[in-house]
């Protein structure tokens, strides 16, 4: 009997530790109107943290851009983007009602936008 419950609580430990706990990531895909211009964002689902890291897809790899700085459940998101213009605080202003993705210019440093990129409509997965 002793045997048996080793042998049970040996397998126990051998199906456990082989589970991994995946991170769970949120995909947010927009597109323009004439869907000739596609940006991927994905944001990681922090369950401790409000504010969760965002990664947006440049080349076939995704890299960390930001984080979000605002939010309102079944609202908004607003996430900053430090890759779009270097040298200006840039963020993302999604509407989760219309899924409008929006530019929104936090504020300007060194250099000054003559143009800001244009609204995008999205599609979370």
């Amino acid at each position: 009997m002793n045997t048996i419950i080793k042998l049970l609580l040996f397998f126990i430990f051998l199906l456990t530790s082989t589970l991994n706990a995946q991170e769970k990531f949120t995909n947010l895909n927009c597109n323009n109107n004439k869907k000739s211009n596609l940006l991927e964002f994905r944001f990681k689902n922090e369950e401790n943290d409000l504010f969760s890291h965002v990664y947006k897809k440049l080349k076939e790899n995704f890299i960390i851009i930001g984080e979000v700085v605002g939010q309102k459940p079944s609202s908004f998101i607003l996430f900053e983007d430090k890759y779009q213009f270097l040298g200006v605080d840039f963020a993302w202003h999604l509407d989760k009602n219309t899924k409008k993705l929006r530019p929104v210019l936090l504020s300007e440093g060194t250099i000054k936008l003559k143009k800001m990129p244009e609204e995008f409509y999205c599609n979370f997965f």
